[in-house]
């Protein structure tokens, strides 16, 4: 993972070579503080180990509508990041279909080291598709360490270390509970595979699968409707450890929006009591971290103009939008050391042959809301096969929350013995 050639003691200023088709070396004991710009086709841009810092934009630019583009063995420090332009379609079908077809193609991003960056390490951008990312490390960056943004398709996130990222806003200001941020978003992102991956130490978790509400819809006039769920992803093989959360599907679907000037229509009768949430329903361990008891999404918005006066530190109503993430497969992977491995809050997705070591709460299938209030219990789960090392010996469903009457349909074949045990030398790290 991470650069490929060993960091130099000592840097030099450099300027960047001319960046054209072909071949673009950079000297590995160099220090670059321009902005990369990728404007042509058939480019290999290899940092040979070389520094890219000190940018207050972009680190690197690959530009809508490039082929055959390669990114390999650099080091950004302290940037904006890597962005995979993507471009704006008008909001009608056609359109959409016309930008995927004429987005960027076969862009690789290999053995990448990228820190401390202000903004999200790498942003897969709207509608690209087929983008890979693979044996890099994304560590320590303010907000999110890799995007795949709505529209996006078929990318491959692969063989990465994504640590220790999701605790600042781009303006630095510190996040707190349910505003920090996730090591991967699958933001109306679908079809894409995200395998043997780490996920370790981000703010609040590792992946998270949504489709925002169009959000700052009033004050960002670039800002779009998502058309597309984040929907049919092969999510298998990764760890995840050290973390709130490991995955969280629909990860909006019971949030509190208030702040987020959503442009959907709910279909919820806003604002929603709360009472549901505090009287009538057990809890599950991440119902906690939502921030239903004392809400810090509000307190984070009093530094933020858009803030309405505030409810704050005990909202007793929610405003409700509906969360999409359907379909997807959670397969062959890690947890170890969260609050909640994976928690599902839409339709259809599968969670088989997974491994949880230690006492935590492995599984949380629900949607109290929804449930409740649209009458629309969670379909199609399946639950199949997976196993666990528990210290306590409790089994696999003895460390689930499955909410009662908030699903249906829901296939579950697990082994009814349980798998308790001396935990001493069982790891996720013994298979990294």
């Amino acid at each position: 993972m991470g650069a490929l050639t060993p960091a130099a003691p000592e840097l030099r200023d450099c300027d960047l070579p001319p960046i054209k088709s072909g071949k673009v070396l950079l000297e590995t004991d160099c220090r670059y503080t321009q902005p990369v710009i990728i404007a042509h086709s058939n480019v290999i841009f290899d940092c040979r180990g070389a520094t890219i810092t000190g940018l207050r934009k972009r680190g690197i630019t690959i530009r809508p509508g490039m082929k055959n583009v390669t990114i390999r063995d650099c080091r950004l420090d302290d940037t904006g990041g890597v962005l995979i332009e993507g471009q704006t379609p008008s909001d009608d079908a056609a359109s959409r279909e016309i930008a995927r077809a004429t987005s960027s193609e076969d862009v690789v991003l290999e053995h990448l080291t990228i820190t401390r960056s202000y903004m999200t390490g790498i942003f897969v951008d709207h509608y690209v598709v087929g983008a890979t990312i693979r044996n890099s490390i994304v560590a320590d960056g303010h907000h999110v360490g890799i995007y795949l943004e709505h529209g996006s398709q078929k990318a491959t996130v692969s063989g990465n270390l994504i640590r220790n990222n999701g605790l600042f806003t781009n303006k630095g200001i510190r996040r707190i509970g349910p505003t920090r941020r996730e090591g991967l978003s699958v933001d109306g992102s679908a079809y894409n595979l995200i395998e043997n991956n780490i996920f370790e130490d981000n703010a609040f978790g590792g992946i998270f699968h949504y489709r925002n509400c169009w959000e700052f819809h009033t004050a960002n006039p670039n800002s779009r409707p998502r058309q597309q769920g984040s929907d049919g992803n092969v999510i298998r093989g990764n760890v995840f450890r050290d973390m709130d959360i490991g995955i969280w599907v629909a990860s909006r679907q019971a949030r509190d929006l208030v702040m987020w000037d959503c442009g959907d229509t709910s279909p919820y009768d806003n604002p929603v009591s709360l009472k549901l949430m505090m009287k009538n329903r057990p809890w599950g361990q991440s119902d906690a971290l939502l921030g239903y008891r004392f809400n810090p999404e509000l307190i984070a918005g009093l530094v933020d103009r858009r803030a309405p006066a505030p409810r704050w530190p005990f909202p007793t109503a929610l405003y409700l939008f509906e969360d999409f993430a359907k379909d997807n497969l959670y397969e062959d992977n890690c947890f170890e050391n969260l609050k909640t491995g994976i928690r599902i809050e839409d339709d259809g997705n599968t969670v088989r042959d997974n491994l949880f070591i230690g006492d935590f709460e492995y599984l949380y299938l629900g949607s109290p809301f929804r449930a409740a209030l649209l009458d629309r219990p969670l379909t199609g789960t399946e639950i199949i096969g997976n196993r666990n090392v528990s210290h306590a010996g409790r089994t696999f469903l003895q460390n689930s929350f499955i909410a009662e009457g908030e699903h249906s349909g829901t296939v579950i074949k697990q082994p009814r013995t349980d798998s308790g045990g001396d935990l001493a030398g069982v790891s996720c790290r013994t298979r990294t």
